[in-house]
């Protein structure tokens, strides 16, 4: 996604958006919550969030929020505590534990509540937070993440949320992990009349209170990350559509327009978005919330994935690949990243890489090679190789999130592609998202699952009968690529790989060889060719390898030092 200044108004739509925020830097975050994913206490691991509540008031005119959250606990291990994250930019009330008020210490973001006793392994508990106070404001949502209070063309209020980097505690009190999804959420909203709230899962109930606000009621059944749980409220319209899924349900779909776009939203689902959701099924397998809905929210910013409600602020307009990239995109984590989700950070390329893959794969599809190639052609020349796509250790978000997991990510299996071959490439996939490759008939619930590229590479290997450990060593766990070096010796072509710390690199390349094309082996050692011969490496771009179309990554930052100077 392209990064868009920080303090200015945004032309992302058909009439500007004036963000509230203004160009005033909010307080750093505090370190203990303000990265998602970071390793669980010894507190947090004895504890798995079985269920939440969240109910809030939003009060747009001053970009408050007040209400509470409510977490369901089973202990894991017996334990006289138990750990949540909320802001510490919020007041907090009280804290309840088994409907009494109980103790807690506060350090920053991190909170330390008191059990009443030592409660065993399998009770479960509820602890209930009150609070109050002024979230978080987005610097560059989806980026730099929290509450976006804006306004739409007309005036009105218009607000979400986007917290994938920050975490849930950015507006909620919660445990701040992909790794322990609840089962469900309960998500119930107060805002001014004439504004709507749309989130994840399904609406229970939509009332007018007495104090000229209304409330919506939403619950979400199914389990999903706790950074893809957004509030999204404005003036909207509700479109309806329904969707024949490829298992035989019949799935609903929502799209919550502005008023001045709903027939743009209209447009955009009956004539590009259904038929995303169409390929994605045929390729993959069923959209995985089919009991929830197929749900699209238009956004003060660019968009995000949201489980059930994704984020779209593209403005509605297809590219010139004849479909909407964003949504496409967004889509994608549906199935890569809520469907399958990363067991560490270390791994976000298994969301990213896949999620990049699936837009120049679907205009193959769509459009025919010249679309695809072309988007691949892009997708290299943006790679940095300046640090591993798979990081070992613990990792931050903004490490774990570098460019390269996008398209350095996409590439390992667009060459993966052109090994193995279509049918078993998309077999793995498959295998990788619902742990059958056998997925049509799949009937609902599908359960979400965490994968490792480990798990990855295991179901490849397993697939093709072969080793392909030497592909994902090289392309992933290190930065440099490796590079196919050609030299005149003796008389006769020389062809070897140089590959970083001498690793292991058998990578077969295609070529034509005086007009004929033909497969270069590289598995008994270099390769070598009369020296008349007339020869074309890799015609069609299908092996990730260092080409002097992108530089170095120590001369991308010699070059950048010497521009600062």
């Amino acid at each position: 996604m392209k990064h868009f200044p920080w303090c200015r108004i945004s032309l992302m739509r058909s009439a500007a958006v004036a963000l509230l925020a203004g160009c005033q830097s909010p307080a750093p975050l505090d370190p203990k919550i303000g990265d998602t994913g970071q390793p669980l206490s010894v507190v947090a691991l004895a504890t798995d969030v079985r269920r939440y509540a969240l109910d809030l008031d939003i009060d747009p005119q001053h970009k408050f929020i007040s209400g509470s959250g409510t977490t369901w606990f089973e202990l894991l291990a017996d334990s006289q505590s138990v750990e949540l994250k909320l802001d510490s930019r919020f007041q907090i009330n009280r804290i309840e534990v088994a409907g009494q008020q109980a103790s807690y210490q506060r350090d920053g973001g991190l909170l330390t509540i008191a059990l009443p006793g030592l409660y065993k392994a399998g009770q479960q508990v509820k602890v209930q937070v009150f609070y109050q106070g002024q979230p978080h404001i987005a610097l560059k949502a989806p980026w730099s993440g929290g509450f976006v209070w804006a306004k739409t063309p007309a005036g009105d209020p218009w607000i979400a949320t986007a917290v994938q980097g920050e975490g849930c505690d950015l507006f909620w009190p919660c445990k701040d992990h992909f790794g322990d999804k609840a089962d469900s959420m309960r998500i119930t909203l107060r805002v001014p009349n004439g504004l709507a709230a749309a989130t994840n899962g399904v609406l229970q109930h939509q009332r007018t209170l007495e104090d000229g606000r209304t409330e919506f009621d939403w619950l979400l059944s199914v389990p999903a990350s706790d950074y893809n749980i957004a509030l999204n409220i404005g003036p909207y319209v509700l479109e309806r559509f329904s969707y024949q899924g490829i298992n035989g349900s019949t799935i609903p779909v929502e799209f919550w327009a502005l008023p001045q776009h709903k027939e743009a939203a209209r447009k955009l689902w009956l004539d590009d978005l259904q038929g995303q959701i169409q390929w994605y099924e045929k390729t993959l397998g069923p959209y995985p919330w089919g009991r929830e809905k197929i749900g699209f929210v238009e956004t003060p910013h660019l968009g995000m994935e949201h489980q059930t409600i994704n984020a779209y602020g593209k403005g509605y307009s297809l590219d010139p690949n004849g479909y909407d990239w964003l949504a496409q995109h967004e889509l994608a984590h549906e199935w890569f990243g809520n469907l399958l989700t990363h067991k560490t950070l270390n791994h976000a390329w298994l969301h990213e890489g896949f999620g990049l893959y699936m837009q120049p794969a679907y205009a193959l599809d769509k459009l025919g090679e010249a679309a695809y190639r072309y988007q691949m052609y892009k997708a290299y020349l943006g790679l940095k190789n300046c640090d591993p796509v798979v990081r070992t250790g613990v990792v931050t978000s903004e490490q774990a999130f570098n460019s390269d997991i996008y398209g350095k990510g996409g590439w390992v299996l667009h060459t993966l592609r052109a090994l193995i071959g279509d049918e078993l490439f998309w077999q793995a996939s498959r295998e990788l998202l619902y742990g059958t490759a056998d997925t049509a008939t799949l009937a609902y619930p599908i359960a979400p699952s965490y994968k490792t590229t480990e798990d990855f590479i295991a179901i490849v290997n397993r697939l093709t009968g072969k080793n392909y450990q030497w592909l994902f060593d090289v392309y992933l766990y290190q930065a440099e690529l490796p590079e196919l070096v050609q030299q005149l010796h003796d008389g006769q072509i020389h062809l070897h790989w140089k590959v970083p710390a001498d690793l292991p690199f058998p990578m077969p390349v295609p070529a034509l060889v005086n007009g004929e094309p033909q497969w270069l082996d590289f598995s008994k050692g270099d390769v070598w060719l009369p020296g008349d011969s007339q020869l074309q490496l890799d015609p069609q771009m299908l092996i990730l390898r260092q080409l002097p179309l992108i530089g170095r990554c120590d001369l991308q930052a010699n070059s950048k030092i010497s521009t600062k100077v």
